[in-house]
Parts: C-alpha cells; sequence; structure tokens
C-alpha cells in the first residue's frame, strides 16, 4: 500500500537550489558586464525627467544580460507563486511538485511573451517607432527590476520556513504597486501626454497591465484543479 505523499520544501529541493546558484550566477555576470547600464536605469526609472535619458536594450545592457534578467524574474515570481499555491490553493506534495513549479514557470515565461507582443503591436499602432523602441525598454527594464525586488520575498521563502506567509504576501503586493507607480510614471515621462492624461493611462493600463496581471492570477487559483485532477 502506497503511504501519503510527503509534504513538499522548497528549500530541500535539489532543483530549486539549483536554479537558484544558476540564477543567482547569472545576475552576477549581467552587473559585471552591464553594472553601470543596470544601475543607470534603475535611477531613471524612478527619477526619469528628459526623452534624452538612453533606454535602447541592444546599446546598455546586451541580449543575454536581458535574457538572464528576464530569468531572475521567472525565478522569483515562480517561488513567490508556488508558495501562494501551497497555501491558499491546494498541499503541493513531492509528487506534484515539479508539475506546479514547471507550470508556474512556463506561465510567467509566456507572461512576458504576451506582453512584449501586445505591447508591440498596440504600441506600434499608436505611436512612433522612436517612442515605441524607448517605451518597451523602459517598460521590459521594469519588469527585470520587479524581480529585484521580489528577490527577498522569495528568499525569505527559502531561506525563513518559520516566516508567516502572509508577510511575503503584503510585501510582494507592494513590490507590484511600486512596479505599477513606475510604470504610470514612465508612461506619463515617454507616451503621453498632458491632454486626457488620466483617461490615457487607465485605459493603457487595464489593457496592457491589470488584465494580464489578473489573468495570471485567475490562471494560479484554477490551477489547483488541474494539478489536483491530473495528479
Amino acid at each position: 500500500m502506497t503511504g501519503a505523499p510527503a509534504p513538499y520544501c522548497m528549500a530541500n529541493d535539489n532543483i530549486i537550489q539549483l536554479l537558484l546558484i544558476l540564477n543567482l550566477v547569472g545576475i552576477a555576470y549581467a552587473l559585471l558586464m552591464n553594472g553601470t547600464g543596470i544601475l543607470e536605469r534603475t535611477k531613471c526609472i524612478f527619477y526619469y525627467e528628459n526623452k534624452s535619458t538612453p533606454y535602447n536594450d541592444r546599446t546598455h545592457i546586451t541580449r543575454i544580460c536581458n535574457t538572464l534578467l528576464d530569468f531572475q524574474f521567472i525565478f522569483y515570481a515562480t517561488i513567490v507563486a508556488t508558495a501562494i499555491v501551497d497555501e491558499h490553493c491546494f498541499d503541493i506534495t513531492s509528487r506534484n511538485s515539479l508539475q506546479v513549479t514547471g507550470t508556474l514557470a512556463a506561465m510567467f515565461t509566456a507572461f512576458l511573451l504576451i506582453k512584449r507582443a501586445m505591447h508591440t503591436i498596440v504600441n506600434n499602432i499608436l505611436y512612433t517607432k522612436g517612442i515605441n523602441e524607448e517605451w518597451n525598454s523602459f517598460y521590459f527594464f521594469a519588469t527585470k527590476l520587479w524581480g529585484f525586488t521580489l528577490a527577498p520575498a522569495a528568499l525569505a521563502i527559502l531561506f525563513l520556513p518559520g516566516i508567516p506567509l502572509k508577510y511575503v504576501e503584503i510585501y510582494s503586493i507592494l513590490t507590484l504597486v511600486l512596479h505599477i507607480y513606475a510604470i504610470i510614471k514612465g508612461a506619463y515621462k515617454i507616451i503621453f501626454t498632458k491632454k486626457c492624461i488620466y483617461v490615457d493611462i487607465f485605459l493603457y493600463l487595464c489593457a496592457l497591465e491589470f488584465l494580464p496581471i489578473a489573468i495570471v492570477w485567475k490562471t494560479i487559483l484554477q490551477l489547483g484543479d488541474f494539478i489536483t485532477i491530473k495528479i
């Protein structure tokens, strides 16, 4: 007779530990190769004053560094989402842990790819090529920066297993609020005029920011039914 599956602990997951090491090595490499550009962009996310500030990915941050920064967002977001699923949706066990974390990682990867496609299509219609390139560069670096801000929450989950999850959730929500604030401020400076500014930003954010996030959250909540049935 098969016993009950053991409870899942991410801190003891060899795959998670390996990915964490690879992620830290990747971040170190990105900072070593493009540290000045990364720090400059981080500062400009919150202190963007004029359109002469450079945001071109190909000039200031190499493609491989951009990919590594995208990976750290996916990794940290997956860790946080896995803990939320385990707490609020269903118990993750040693049997279904790989399927859950793999599904969540694939979901956040798709999230980035779909958002990039949506931004490219919409912005090519609404704005000039120069504005489109500058805004995409600003927006997706802000998303990478969101990954950095999620790092403390993810590391707390991995190395402080006794910490109440509600603190992690509150912190993660605050990082989302900070991310949206940066996006609104950047949108105001780069792509919107002062005319009808609030209506434009609200509609734009609903279509390209709030809706994708709501879809991701709904998918996370429904993931429990799928995994429970399949495992």
